[in-house]
Order: C-alpha cells, then sequence, then structure tokens
C-alpha cells in the first residue's frame, strides 16, 4: 500500500483557499462562507471560480481547474475549502496538476460533487483529505453541529472513536449493524451517483482493501440499486472490506421500495459487514469522515461502531 500524504492542520491565521470547482455560488453565501471561516481565525482567500457562472457551472472547465492548480501550487495557502457543489468536478480531471498537488499537500474539504475530486486526489496524489460540510450550501448555516465538523476538520480534530470525541459524533443518533462483521482498512467513497459513474473511466474508484462510505441525496430507491448494480458489474466494488452509509435524503418516492431494505438488497451479495445511521452528507446534522486515513469498523447488532486511526 502506497504512502498516504497526511496534510498538516491549520493554525491561527492561516490562507484557506476558497474554490468553486462544481456549480456557481450565490453571492450572499459566498458572503457568508468567508466570514464563517475568518470566524475560525483562518484568512479566507476568494478565488475567481466563486463568483463566475459559465451556465450550470462556477465558470469554463479552465477557470475552475486553474483555481485547483493555484492553490496547490500557492505556498502562502494551507487549505483548500469547496464551498458549494453540484456539478462539474469530474470535468476537471484531465486538467489538475497532479504532480504539483503530490509536491505540495494541503488540506482539501468538501463533498457530494466533490466525490470526484476526492477520488483523484486521493488515488492520484495518494494525498488524504476530509469529505466535510461545504460553508456556501444550502442548509450549512442552520446547524452548529454541522459548522463544527468543517472547524474540526480544518483544525485536524478528526482521530476516534464513533459515538465519541469528532468526527464520530453522530448527533445522537446511534450506528445501526445492517451486516454483521468486523473490517479495517483506508476510508474511500462519497457521493454514490459520482462514484456510479467513475466505472469504466481511468478514474475509477478502487474500493480493494479499502472502507467504503456512501450517500446520496434526492435519488430515488431503484436509481440507488441502478448505481450499485452499475458498481458491482464494473468492478469498483471488488474487494471491498465494509460499508458505512450516511444518509439518504429525498431518496425515496411514497411507491419506491424503503431506501435502507434497497441498499440492504444489493449490499448483501458481497458478504461484508454493513454499517448504517452515520450523520454524514446532505442532510443537516453532518459530520465529516477523514477519507484515506484508516477505519476500523464492527457492526454488531448490540452495538456498532468506527474507529478512526492515522494511515
Amino acid at each position: 500500500m502506497t504512502e498516504t500524504l497526511i496534510p498538516a492542520p491549520l493554525r491561527r491565521g492561516d490562507k484557506a483557499a476558497l474554490i468553486a470547482p462544481c456549480a456557481p455560488v450565490l453571492p450572499e453565501r459566498l458572503e457568508y462562507a468567508a466570514q464563517f471561516i475568518a470566524g475560525l481565525g483562518y484568512e479566507p482567500e476568494i478565488y475567481p471560480s466563486c463568483r463566475a457562472r459559465h451556465g450550470f457551472l462556477a465558470g469554463d472547465d479552465a477557470l475552475r481547474a486553474g483555481d485547483v492548480n493555484r492553490a496547490f501550487a500557492d505556498p502562502e495557502i494551507r487549505a483548500v475549502v469547496v464551498v458549494r457543489g453540484g456539478y462539474g468536478g469530474a470535468r476537471l480531471a484531465e486538467r489538475l496538476d497532479y504532480d504539483m498537488i503530490r509536491r505540495h499537500p494541503k488540506l482539501f474539504t468538501g463533498f457530494s460533487d466533490a466525490t470526484a475530486l476526492h477520488i483523484l486526489l486521493n488515488q492520484r496524489c495518494g494525498l488524504a483529505t476530509f469529505h466535510a460540510p461545504m460553508p456556501a450550501a444550502a442548509n450549512f448555516r442552520e446547524d452548529t453541529f454541522t459548522q463544527s465538523a468543517l472547524a474540526d476538520a480544518l483544525a485536524g480534530r478528526w482521530y476516534g472513536e464513533c459515538g465519541g470525541s469528532c468526527p464520530g459524533r453522530n448527533a445522537g443518533a446511534p450506528l445501526r449493524c445492517v451486516f454483521e462483521g468486523r473490517a479495517e482498512g483506508r476510508l474511500t467513497g462519497g457521493n454514490l451517483t459520482i462514484i456510479a459513474h467513475t466505472a469504466g473511466t481511468p478514474y475509477q474508484l478502487d474500493c480493494r482493501g479499502k472502507i467504503l462510505f456512501l450517500e446520496d441525496v434526492g435519488e430515488y430507491a431503484y436509481a440507488i440499486d441502478r448505481s450499485l448494480l452499475h458498481m458491482k458489474h464494473s468492478g469498483i466494488l471488488e474487494g471491498c472490506r465494509g460499508v458505512i452509509l450516511g444518509t439518504w435524503k429525498d431518496c425515496a418516492a411514497p411507491e419506491d421500495m424503503p431506501v435502507e431494505m434497497t441498499l440492504r438488497n444489493a449490499l448483501e451479495p458481497l458478504g461484508i459487514p454493513v454499517i448504517a445511521g452515520l450523520q454524514c452528507g446532505h442532510s443537516v446534522p453532518s459530520t465529516f469522515l477523514p477519507l484515506g486515513q484508516n477505519a476500523e469498523i464492527s457492526a454488531c447488532l448490540e452495538e456498532s461502531r468506527i474507529v478512526f486511526c492515522p494511515a
């Protein structure tokens, strides 16, 4: 297994680049995002993509990829914060300077469509990243727990057991055992739909020897089943050691099979431990996850838990 690059946590006064590698950002949400980062004691630097619009994208591909590359190349920037998701991250795959990023590892946070960038940075650069709330997302300012999750990710407070200190804080909701067992491996994953669309490409998610985290929003049960079946048939799920299921906001129509039953039916043939109920994804409250770091899961009917430890 290759060495994982662990970025240093932020210290007071450090600069954080705010980027929009996916969809456009509303000005008032951008202003709030910058104020939030400043309120943590860091210096936000707003990159051009945050104020750009190119149809459904925050600027054209060259601008958005250029922001990612410039943020990693700038020696004064210590963290790269994706301010919102939407669509467009995967379009940057052929424009990123992976060698340069590998030479300048930095904290990287975001989720949803940023899953495409997490996969690229984890697999192409060996960089540990954080699946974390985004400060310009629609529901970020609604919940202090979610806000503290991003703050903890930036400050490097991520060791520990789920149910105890961050990122295991689960807003009081217990983890649920779907299929019993124990497993350990590096954590990977993110948004189910984005992951499924890597299948058959040079950027396909590699789950071999890893723990897979999955979440999604606004997908009907049949679409969830279709994505998981596509992942199975394409080989994405080969060698996966265990699965952690996050939140599934607005993911079932009244006539649908319940989402958890859909997930259970799709994952049962894998014969690996599965834990559900982690408050991480598009719902609030939402915690954060250290992708590329080691995780140990224990799925038991009596009590399920997740422990995060250094890679």
